[in-house]
């Protein structure tokens, strides 16, 4: 099967001999910083900052978004200087247990920045062993954006309790005209986030403490995955839906063709403030609609490289774009809330007023705090070192099921086995 020769290839890679990766310490070149495709004016500017305050010299990469990780895995094998870098939170222990990126445990400045952390997301920064590996680089639960506009024309006042109250809603939304009523960025690589959200928000545990799938033996994850195919097949979604890129989901928001939006909480500043027709009648949903109304929490993360000949002086750049410059100040984190209307994990954040007034001009900042501190949790499972391997398989499965080429029961089925295996592969 295919995905026992990818299990075959990641072990591979996985126990590669770390010695092979060592690098001379210490040398006078310019960092390497890698990031992906998001603001990149920024990402300079910040690096620029660095290097007048610093003393330093940063070359800035910048990879495209979707292709980030392989991008970055072929560099590395390659023997591209790297220091510091962006990473998914799914993919930040593999390279830990590969030696691609390193530990962050003793590093100098770590324990204030590591006090500084709401308690809620310190699980996004550590190994299954309890390791710090990485540090913020922002933090975002997945919401709802809703036009209550939109809904009350359809007959309707309030946001909706559940999936099955949405799916009606949905359809006399069609009807009087909003060409998607519901809209997600179900695309192949990111679907799998989906898969997570549409089950915890039903109160269905996806994983047990030892990270076995147990969400099968659920029979509420049929019915969840049902609603999930149903809204897809009845034309209550984008029809490209599947392939749909960021930018063209804000659009549809703007102009008033969707009236709900699920993704993460800061796309919602753009379209406010857009000055689409409908733009100002984006709000933030109260909560996921399902039996607990639980969203998910993610966090995308900064590591210093493995391999990098000058760790000391790459972790003072980690330190500075993840946290404080050397007045004390959030200068990367201000900054990014300021233009980008991205949150942090820290707590002296919560307390900045000019953060804070400039998240309530695009949002109802109570309700976001209230989503981030009692709604929203994170899913671990998606921090094991075989995770990647599993969504990069669990993709093309959910849309299989989506289309209705696979059975929502084998679907299901399919994607227990295959995480078994994956699990199973790792610690053989």
């Amino acid at each position: 099967m295919k995905h026992k020769l990818l299990c075959l290839i990641v072990a591979a890679v996985l126990f590669f001999p770390l010695s092979l990766f060592a690098a001379q310490k210490g040398t006078n070149q310019p960092l390497r910083f890698y990031a992906w495709m998001f603001m990149p004016d920024k990402i300079s500017e910040y690096c620029q900052y660095f290097e007048q305050n610093y003393n330093e010299k940063v070359e800035v990469h910048i990879l495209p978004n979707l292709g980030y990780v392989p991008a970055m895995q072929v560099k590395i094998m390659g023997g591209m200087r790297m220091d510091a870098f962006y990473n998914f939170n799914w993919n930040m222990n593999r390279w830990i247990n590969v030696g691609w990126a390193a530990e962050l445990t003793g590093k100098p400045g770590l324990d204030a920045i590591w006090a500084d952390i709401i308690d809620i997301a310190k699980p996004l920064y550590t190994s299954p062993d309890g390791k710090i590996v990485s540090l913020p680089y922002f933090i975002a639960p997945f919401v709802t954006m809703y036009n209550p506009s939109l809904l009350k024309k359809a007959g309707y006042d309030h946001f909706p309790k559940n999936k099955e109250e949405m799916y009606e809603m949905c359809k006399a939304l069609k009807k009087i005209g909003v060409k998607n009523p519901y809209i997600a960025y179900w695309i192949q690589d990111f679907v799998d986030e989906y898969f997570f959200i549409y089950l915890i928000s039903e109160g269905i545990e996806p994983f047990d403490k030892n990270f076995d799938p147990i969400f099968q033996n659920n029979p509420e994850t049929e019915k969840a995955f049902n609603w999930w195919v149903k809204m897809y097949k009845e034309g209550l979604t984008s029809p490209t839906i599947l392939t749909d890129q960021i930018s063209n989901f804000a659009v549809m928001m703007q102009e008033g063709e969707a009236c709900f939006y699920n993704l993460h909480h800061y796309f919602l500043k753009g379209i406010v403030e857009a000055g689409g027709k409908e733009s100002k009648n984006v709000v933030l949903g109260p909560w996921e609609p399902g039996k607990t109304g639980q969203c998910m929490l993610i966090g995308e993360v900064l590591q210093l490289s493995g391999r990098t000949p000058d760790p000391d002086r790459a972790w003072e750049l980690l330190k500075f774009y993840s946290w404080k410059n050397k007045k004390g100040e959030y200068y990367v984190p201000k900054t990014w809330a300021l233009a980008a209307g991205l949150l942090e994990p820290y707590k002296g954040f919560y307390q900045d007023k000019e953060i804070v007034d400039s998240f309530k001009s695009w949002t109802d900042w109570n309700l976001l705090m209230d989503i981030v501190q009692k709604k929203s949790r994170n899913v671990s499972v998606r921090q094991q070192v075989w995770y990647p391997e599993w969504r990069t398989e669990a993709g093309p499965l959910l849309h299989k099921m989506i289309l209705g080429e696979i059975p929502v029961k084998d679907a299901i089925q399919k994607l227990a086995a295959l995480a078994k295996d994956m699990k199973a592969m790792v610690t053989q």
